[in-house]
Parts: C-alpha cells; sequence; structure tokens
C-alpha cells in the first residue's frame, strides 16, 4: 500500500510541478528571496511579505530582510479594473517575453484566477550562463555521463491574483498559496482541483482549501531545495513522494489530541 501510495505523490507532484526540458534539473532559487506584494493596503501587503520570508527561511531557500533589497518575488492582487484574468496578459506582453512559446501558453491559459511564471537562468557546469546573446552556446563536459551538464536557477518569480477571489481568504492562506507559486514552478491543479492529497494550491478550486501549506506542500518544496542544484527530476519526484508519504505515516502515528 505505501508503494502505491509513493506512486501516486510521485506522480502528481510530476503534474503540478512543471515540467524542465530534456536532460535539465528543475529550477529553483539559489540565493535568499525578496518578496513585494503590492495591490493591498501597506499592512496586508507587508504581512504576506513576511510570512513568505518565513516559509522561505524555514524550507531552506532564506530570506533577504534588507528593505531595500531588489524584489525577486512579487504577487500582485489584480484590482476589478484590470479585467477578467484573461485579459491582464498576451502572447505580446514584456513580462512574458522571456519565456518559450509553451510556457507563455501555459501561463496564458490557465484556467483560474491567477497567472503565474517564473524566469529562469540556465548555466553551464560552471555557472555561466548557457546562452551568451542569442545564437552562441556553450556545451561543457560534465563530469561523468550521468550528471547534468547544466543548473538552472529562478531569478525571479511573479503571481498575479484577482484581488475579488481573494476575498474571504486569510493572508496567511495567500501567503502560502504565493509560496509554493514562487519557490519553483508549480502548476495549477489538473483535473478541475481534484487532488490525491491536501495541498494549499487547491486554494482557489477547492470549497474548503487547508489554512495553510499542508505537510504534502512543505515536503515538496524542501526536498527540492534539498537536493543538489543539477540533480535529476526524477530522483526529485521521487525523494518528494518519499517525504510525503512519510509525513503521512507519521502522523497517522501521532495520538489524537482530546478535544477540550
Amino acid at each position: 500500500m505505501e508503494n502505491e501510495r509513493k506512486q501516486e505523490l510521485r506522480e502528481f507532484t510530476k503534474q503540478i510541478v512543471r515540467p524542465p526540458p530534456m536532460h535539465q534539473p528543475i529550477a529553483k532559487f539559489f540565493f535568499p528571496v525578496c518578496p513585494e506584494v503590492r495591490g493591498l493596503t501597506p499592512a496586508d501587503a507587508e504581512a504576506i511579505a513576511e510570512r513568505i520570508r518565513q516559509n522561505a527561511r524555514a524550507l531552506g531557500i532564506g530570506a533577504n530582510d534588507d528593505p531595500k533589497c531588489t524584489p525577486t518575488i512579487l504577487v500582485a492582487f489584480m484590482s476589478p479594473a484590470a479585467g477578467p484574468p484573461e485579459k491582464w496578459l498576451s502572447a505580446d506582453s514584456p513580462q512574458l517575453a522571456h519565456l518559450a512559446a509553451r510556457e507563455r501558453e501555459r501561463v496564458l491559459c490557465e484556467a483560474s484566477p491567477v497567472r503565474a511564471w517564473n524566469r529562469v537562468e540556465v548555466r553551464d557546469f560552471y555557472g555561466q550562463p548557457q546562452v551568451v546573446g542569442e545564437t552562441t552556446f556553450i556545451d561543457p563536459q560534465p563530469k561523468s555521463k550521468t550528471d547534468p551538464i547544466v543548473t538552472t536557477e529562478i531569478t525571479g518569480a511573479a503571481v498575479l491574483i484577482a484581488r475579488d477571489a481573494a476575498e474571504g481568504l486569510t493572508l496567511a492562506q495567500l501567503a502560502d498559496y504565493a509560496t509554493m507559486r514562487t519557490l519553483l514552478g508549480t502548476a495549477a491543479l489538473p483535473n478541475r482541483g481534484l487532488s490525491p492529497v491536501e495541498t494549499i494550491l487547491s486554494l482557489f478550486e477547492d470549497a474548503d482549501p487547508p489554512a495553510e501549506m499542508t505537510a504534502f506542500d512543505r515536503a515538496l518544496v524542501a526536498e527540492l531545495y534539498n537536493a543538489s542544484r543539477n540533480s535529476s527530476p526524477r530522483r526529485v519526484y521521487n525523494d518528494i513522494a518519499r517525504a510525503a508519504v512519510k509525513a503521512e505515516r507519521n502522523a497517522r502515528a501521532e495520538p489524537e489530541v482530546p478535544k477540550p
């Protein structure tokens, strides 16, 4: 049963973590993040930014506490005046110009009140950009036949959320959702939000979503960031599923606390 559950969670992880191009590792931030939140009152915006920083520290990414740091995570709550989500961006939007065509299409076609994307730098084995200009490619030799020759670094992430859709949700829920959509390249939930495990990614699909990041969510982010920079996606998916199953096993073993 546990092996079957591990396989189920592995396949689910593959659906929600956007797959990298062939022979590339899953992208992640290499440096502490600096979040900026727009479209809310200053107090609410800072509360969400601070929780994102707390999440990043707790999950091993780190956060830049300098108030003058250059934002690497943008969370924007879009007012009704901006129109429906399908009007926020187009294939020609400069915000998406760095994305490959298939990635732009994925962002534009998301069926939720959210649009999210990451800016990714592909680097060679020595940390240098793999593409110089538009036509020159660096082709370093890997250390072995099993080592990927590149690393992929998230250098910036953005998530746009319809402010109307956020009404009734807590600041903690919104911050944890933004954490999951920016610290790694996650997609909207498949199958209209039906999920084999609780996840904050269901925030805008589930009538009764989690109050915060779940054990699965934390296992997903922590295992990705615990992995070496050039770990293969297959290894990362396996590690996430194994950690999630272990978390479920531990939860079942904990005695129930009697209600007062």
